[in-house]
């Protein structure tokens, strides 16, 4: 995928790796980025304006989330 594609992560900004963001695309090919605070924080743009360069709420999606999940489940047996 090179620069000048509206999917490229330079185009997008922090949402492409917030854990709030949802990644929308129409039947003819669009792809949207909806935020998921937006539904319980009016404050958020549901659709923010790309790229997003600075935002209060983001909260990077950790990289080994699922294993720590797991640890902190055996750690409880």
């Amino acid at each position: 995928m090179d620069q000048e594609s509206p999917n490229h992560p330079s185009r997008v900004g922090l949402c492409e790796t917030c854990q709030f963001v949802r990644r929308i695309e129409s039947d003819r090919g669009s792809v949207f980025y909806m935020c998921q605070r937006s539904l319980t924080d009016a404050s958020f743009p549901k659709y923010p304006r790309l790229p997003v360069l600075q935002c209060r709420g983001y909260d990077p999606i950790a990289e080994n989330r699922t294993d720590q999940g797991r640890s902190e489940e055996s750690s409880g047996n």
